[in-house]
């Protein structure tokens, strides 16, 4: 009875938080068209481009079972690292639908295996928004050695548990390469069109929230970044490259801490991908949290040797 009070509270919450939205659009139509064009631009231009060819290749190996060849950390490790968000929640959620890993290890996983990209970290933020390649390989070092560390933590809470997965789903093991392959498009496109609909919808909260002077009442400027960076990391470090009063090594560190939370967008987009894995929303938030705290200290003790 509990529990379905619980997700009718749940989704009392959703329909009311979705009519809101929808009113705002309403009343506000040239925001919602602004932010979905910059929504809908940067998914084209960054997103697409940088993870279609990765999502493909992972779901193909994933579905050939190289998974089961490797380390189960391993491969999601390693896709997060080099591709980033949210490439890594997206393969743990994968292989614990098909049953390779089980709800522990999942949860174990994602730990350390919701990561950025290097490309965004060093060239976007780093080179393009910090004008600094040291920032942004400062930035990239902290933010990885933070995800190892995370997980090394939260894998103390795992290692006596004895839960196993199942054998992989025999569908799988029939089809052909080549239905294995289309299957692989077809989810890649499925989860490019959820991180899609994830930006536009954090790109007009975050433009409402600015243009409603939500924002304004924050006097300090390196705060006010951080408020922005809770919600979208990209929006956050955009505004704390522009703190001039800020030292390189200070804003380094503070990226740092933006980029390894991950702001809200990327939180939803990886709970989307992590659906039925046996990870909860509070689970996630608190590795997240941890992983910034972790990469920011690193960063700290790193900034004056690096910069």
């Amino acid at each position: 009875m509990n529990i379905f009070m619980s997700r009718k509270r749940n989704y009392m919450i959703a329909g009311l938080m979705a009519a809101i939205c929808c009113a705002f659009m309403v009343i506000f139509p040239s925001i919602a068209i602004y932010s979905a064009q910059k929504g809908i631009y940067l998914w084209v231009q960054s997103v697409l481009p940088a993870l279609l060819p990765f999502f493909i290749c992972a779901n193909f190996l994933n579905y050939m079972g190289a998974v089961k060849v490797i380390r189960p950390s391993l491969f999601p490790f390693a896709m997060s690292v080099l591709s980033g968000y949210p490439m890594g929640a997206k393969i743990i959620g994968d292989m614990r639908k098909d049953n390779t890993i089980s709800k522990t290890e999942a949860k174990r996983l994602i730990s350390f295996c919701s990561t950025s990209g290097p490309t965004f970290m060093v060239g976007a933020v780093g080179i393009g928004m910090l004008g600094s390649t040291a920032a942004g390989v400062l930035i990239a070092v902290s933010h990885y050695l933070g995800a190892v560390l995370n997980g090394i933590i939260y894998s103390f809470f795992f290692r006596s548990n004895k839960e196993r997965a199942s054998a992989t789903p025999v569908r799988r093991r029939q089809q052909g390469l080549l239905e294995l392959f289309t299957d692989a498009i077809l989810s890649a496109f499925k989860s490019l069109a959820i991180i899609l609909a994830y930006i536009v919808l954090f790109m007009f909260l975050t433009d409402l929230m600015h243009m409603g002077g939500l924002f304004s009442w924050i006097g300090y400027p390196p705060l006010k970044a951080l408020a922005k960076g809770f919600f979208e990391m990209t929006v956050g470090c955009g505004a704390l490259s522009e703190c001039i009063n800020l030292s390189m090594g200070l804003k380094g560190v503070l990226c740092t801490v933006v980029l390894s939370w991950g702001g809200l967008s990327i939180i939803g987009q990886s709970m989307s991908m992590l659906s039925g894995a046996g990870v909860s929303m509070p689970y996630f938030i608190l590795t997240k949290l941890t992983h910034a705290v972790l990469a920011g200290i690193i960063a700290l003790l790193l900034c004056g040797c690096m910069l």
